[in-house]
């Protein structure tokens, strides 16, 4: 430094240095002290709504580091239980039954719970500042508040998520005008269908805030009237709308019934509001209580602008020998407007896995039948062509059985979620279907093969004529088989029966009248 022309300040100047320094850091605290006390000062962060849905309850991450500590002598006795952690006035911790820590702020008129971490002091003060700005839009807006009224709120770094719920209506509310889009939930068709998801969002947040209040006894004696009636829905109706079976609801009302002396515990608030938040979700989806509703499972009831593709269907019924229309049928029966319920997935999955374990095995046989079948044959294409079908049925078989094995034991959701990603918008099922009757298919095929190999076999060691007579007896045979199991047979059969009776009765009344 010696060679810069720099001259050191004197002491005055030091001390003038000093001063000016200490000023700006007293202002700089002031500032600081004064934006910790007015709400929404000091910070860039931005409100927004959001529901219980969308809480990320179950999607946070994170990782505890586990470390040796010292027990001191009687540590958790009595007396010398360890002090709390620091708690603002009216502030409390509680913990989820499934083991989540939450805090809730007993206010004179407003209560508050968050899942932010409150024992840290920059959480604590975050925390007090979005709350303090929260009531004073309460207040400028003159939303209605009373001690009935909770609100939610979760800290995204800056920004601030909330919503509010109402113990009195059960249902969820927000300071500002917003669309169903823009909170996630999905379309309604009325302000009262619009209710009920709002009442989901009430019990959803219930069931994850349950250990600071209660229930009341006509809430829980209202869900054991539901869940009795569902019993009998269940076993009255085969296409009952209620999403558990008649088991299922008899246990849940042995549950219930046993929860009455217990209505103020968080285990059994937990309990309920997860029932009815499910109850809730199963009205929505049945369009309860809306001038169209849904009164049975295999009921459409909301408009799809399906897609007709005739030549499809009717190529898919003819080389399938029909067999792909029960199975479209089925996937049909089971996606009834993009719904799924879980009994009649696992029923479904299960039929299919038994008929292609039967195509299976009736294709290993036939393979094993061209063993001896090769060495007599004197056309060996048609043996090499319905061995080939066989084989191809087998493999396809095996194939279905791997995929839906594991698809077998998934929930309505997972179930939901993947008939949709199968479903084309054109076709809808029909070519799934017809995948599914590939193995029975592929088999019928090779049975007509090999049968054409046995006529020409008989062809050739017995003659054309003889061949051609065993093939009119059983096309014959087919065809009555055919005819006398179809609903056509029977009904022409009824109309024959119907003719005959009306004109030997007008035989009769002509008959008696000439008499006369």
């Amino acid at each position: 430094m010696r060679n810069v022309g720099h001259r050191p300040p004197c002491s005055a100047s030091k001390i003038l240095i000093f001063t000016a320094k200490m000023a700006v850091e007293t202002v700089k605290l002031a500032l600081t002290q004064l934006t910790s006390m007015v709400p929404g000062a000091g910070f860039e962060g931005i409100l927004r709504p959001t529901t219980s849905n969308d809480t990320g309850r179950y999607e946070r991450t994170g990782f505890a580091e586990p470390v040796n500590m010292q027990i001191s002598s009687g540590l958790f006795i009595r007396s010398r239980v360890p002090e709390p952690t620091y708690l603002p006035l009216h502030w409390s911790a509680y913990i989820h039954p499934e083991g989540q820590l939450y805090f809730c702020r007993e206010g004179p008129s407003l209560r508050v719970v968050t899942e932010a971490y409150l024992y840290r002091p920059e959480t604590l003060d975050k925390a007090t500042r979005w709350i303090k700005r929260i009531e004073d839009l309460i207040a400028e807006k003159e939303f209605p508040a009373s001690h009935h009224l909770e609100l939610f709120i979760k800290l995204e770094d800056e920004d601030c998520a909330y919503y509010l719920i109402d113990h009195v209506t059960h249902a969820a509310s927000w300071l500002e005008t917003i669309d169903t889009d823009d909170l996630g939930l999905p379309p309604v068709v009325s302000l009262s269908q619009l209710n009920i998801l709002c009442e989901e969002l009430y019990w959803i947040h219930l069931e994850h805030f349950p250990m600071h209040g209660g229930i009341s006894s006509d809430t829980l004696n209202s869900l054991i009237c539901v869940f009795t009636h569902a019993i009998c829905d269940q076993m009255t109706s085969r296409v009952s709308t209620f999403p558990y079976t008649k088991q299922e609801c008899e246990g849940f009302v042995s549950l219930l019934r046993n929860s009455r002396d217990h209505l103020s515990d968080g285990n059994i608030v937990c309990t309920v509001a997860r029932l009815w938040g499910l109850i809730c979700r199963n009205r929505y989806l049945t369009q309860y209580g809306q001038e169209h509703s849904r009164l049975s499972r295999d009921q459409a009831v909301l408009w799809d602008p399906e897609t007709k593709n005739p030549w499809v269907s009717t190529v898919a019924s003819r080389i399938s020998f029909t067999t792909s229309d029960r199975y479209l049928a089925q996937l049909d029966d089971v996606f009834v407007d993009h719904l799924v319920y879980l009994e009649q997935w696992k029923s479904m999955v299960t039929g299919c896995l038994r008929d292609w374990r039967r195509a299976s095995l009736g294709a290993f046989l036939a393979l094993m039948l061209h063993i001896l079948l090769l060495a007599l044959t004197p056309s060996l294409s048609l043996a090499v062509a319905s061995a080939s079908l066989f084989g191809a049925s087998l493999l396809g078989s095996t194939l279905l059985i791997h995929r839906y094995t594991s698809l077998q034991g998934i929930d309505a959701g997972q179930a939901m979620d993947y008939l949709e990603a199968i479903q084309s918008p054109t076709f809808k099922f029909q070519f799934v279907a017809l995948m599914f009757a590939l193995p029975h298919t592929l088999n019928l095929w090779g049975y007509l093969v090999l049968l054409a190999n046995c006529i020409f076999m008989l062809a050739v060691r017995f003659g054309t004529g003889f061949a051609a007579g065993i093939s009119l007896v059983a096309l014959l045979a087919f065809l009555a088989f055919q005819w006398t199991t179809s609903e056509t047979f029977n009904l022409s059969l009824t109309r024959i029966h119907d003719k005959f009776r009306a004109k030997f009765s007008r035989n009769q009344d002509t008959s008696y009248a000439s008499v006369v």
